[in-house]
């Protein structure tokens, strides 16, 4: 395995380095911010780590990530150096086995990295996570997530159509980043329920399907509320539905308070969530689909004759969005968790 070398590259002049970077597959095809040398010192010095130290590699390709080449994809992507701790804790969590990046990479199905960033140092960045966190507007979101992806194209290859063989993708391969909001009292945030202090910053990374926005304004009770989460989630038309798969359910604030004034927690809702969502054979006959000819993807129905949609612990259940009629964001895994299931790891902040 030929390790990447860093080198400097001379241009006539700034048009026709962009127009280059651009050419040469090394953009999301989109004008990035030119990686001078100078750029790209300051921006490994925003994180913990030395420049040539290997954060990780994906065995499959052979290739590994070099924390200079994820300091270059962050200036490209017009990230500030202090967002780089995210941004390495990120490449933590998509390099760790259970993620199983190369998959994520170049399977048809053409999932993004979506990551919820959850503790005080989200906020102290200034990401967004209320009114338009998952659009256009905000810095800190929109560069981290794309800082990623353009090191999964320059460091990894995964260059559409060559080593990314996603039929479609989605928008959200472009940037996939949110942070989480400021939960009910009582409630523990994700960094929390993954087992770290309410006083750390962490990054749970899933490979998702696009959010699907879902709405309930009409006075619901509490557990008509989840009915109408878990229809989303039972639609078997998705590849991860009923094969034991995970979600990001993103609340927003009027669904979040209806939850809470019932006494339900993140705990509790996914609890009722795996139950509502479970499906049966028959619905998938319904939907078209031949159990039997995909029961090795499935597995095999319970006693009760239900196939496991997702498991509580891999439904994540967190505070973000803004007010409106009525809102929150499920996001679908794009496949079931033994292909790829979340991670979280902890951000790192240098040393003073």
């Amino acid at each position: 395995m030929a390790e990447p070398l860093r080198t400097t590259e001379i241009f006539a002049d700034y048009h026709a380095a962009m127009e280059t970077f651009i050419d040469e597959r090394w953009s999301d095809g989109l004008p990035v911010m030119l990686p001078t040398p100078d750029l790209v010192d300051a921006m490994i010095a925003g994180g913990d780590r030395a420049g040539d130290e290997v954060l990780g590699i994906v065995s499959t390709r052979e290739l590994p990530v070099h924390v200079w080449q994820a300091a270059t994809s962050a200036v490209m992507a017009g990230c500030k150096p202090s967002y780089f701790p995210v941004v390495l804790a990120t490449w933590d969590a998509v390099l760790a086995p259970e993620f199983n990046l190369h998959t994520v990479l170049s399977s048809t199905g053409g999932p993004a990295i979506a990551c919820v960033v959850s503790g005080p140092y989200a906020q102290a960045i200034g990401m967004n996570a209320g009114t338009g966190l998952l659009g256009p507007g905000n810095r800190a979101n929109a560069t981290i997530g794309r800082a990623i992806r353009i090191g999964a194209l320059t460091a990894l290859k995964a260059v559409p159509g060559e080593l990314d063989y996603g039929a479609f993708g989605h928008a959200g391969k472009y940037t996939f980043h949110f942070p989480e909001g400021e939960p009910p009292a009582g409630w523990s945030t994700l960094r929390e329920q993954k087992g770290y202090a309410r006083s750390q910053t962490t990054v749970t990374v899933m490979a998702a399907e696009g959010p699907h926005q879902i709405s309930h304004r009409w006075a619901p009770t509490a557990d008509e509320y989840l009915v109408t989460v878990a229809s989303g989630m039972r639609d078997p038309s998705r590849n991860g539905t009923g094969a034991d798969t995970s979600y990001i359910l993103a609340l927003g604030p009027e669904h979040m308070g209806l939850l809470a004034d019932a006494g339900m927690t993140p705990a509790s809702i996914a609890q009722r969530l795996s139950e509502l969502s479970a499906i049966t054979v028959e619905d998938l006959r319904r939907a078209g689909i031949n159990h039997a000819t995909g029961r090795i993807y499935y597995g095999e129905p319970d006693a009760r004759g239900l196939l496991c949609n997702a498991r509580p612990e891999n439904i994540l259940v967190i505070a973000a969005g803004g007010p409106g009629a009525g809102w929150s964001a499920l996001i679908p895994n794009f496949a079931k968790v033994s292909v790829t299931g979340p991670v979280t790891r902890e951000v790192k902040l240098p040393q003073k």
